[in-house]
């Protein structure tokens, strides 16, 4: 009877920690798309080099200059707007569909992390095309969206360290 519940009691550790692990595993995001993408006109590259100086600078104002932008760590992704506010979307399932283009299903955090909101769940595509990053909604909570026109940005910096630590 000991042996049994030693047994039992060490696959459920090992399901406690697995579960976590494999559900990360899942949900990260890949490196190529990883950064803080800027809108790739006149406009996202001056907002580049606002928040670039502002960083190099040390500047509280550096935030401020993310405003527009889609910053994307290993388990974010988020449309940056004032003050931090802006959709955040919370990687659920990543399809690889091609060398260079992955559909993320994610779950939707309207100004801030979709943990404790039923703000309802994306659909969307990304693709690396010329080193550029696309991103195309598909639909959101199963239903088509008409109204969004593909956005084409550029990397402008990597996510800063700890930016989106919990």
């Amino acid at each position: 009877m000991r042996k049994a519940a030693r047994f039992t009691t060490a696959f459920a550790i090992i399901g406690v920690l697995a579960g976590p692990i494999a559900a990360a595993r899942i949900s990260l995001l890949p490196n190529a798309v990883q950064g803080i993408w800027m809108k790739d006109d006149s406009e996202g590259h001056g907002q580049c080099k606002a928040y670039m100086a502002a960083m190099q600078a040390d500047s509280e104002d550096a935030h401020a200059q993310l405003v527009g932008a889609e910053v994307i760590s290993a388990n974010m992704l988020h449309s940056y707007a004032e003050y931090g506010e802006g959709n955040f979307y919370q990687p659920k399932r990543i399809e690889k569909l091609g060398k260079q283009t992955w559909r993320i299903t994610a779950a939707v955090g309207i100004d801030g992390s979709p943990e404790g909101q039923d703000s309802g769940t994306a659909k969307f595509k990304l693709s690396l095309v010329r080193g550029k990053l696309k991103w195309d909604m598909e639909s959101f909570d199963g239903k088509p969206v008409d109204s969004w026109d593909a956005h084409l940005y550029f990397r402008c910096s990597a996510v800063p360290t700890g930016m989106y630590a919990s």
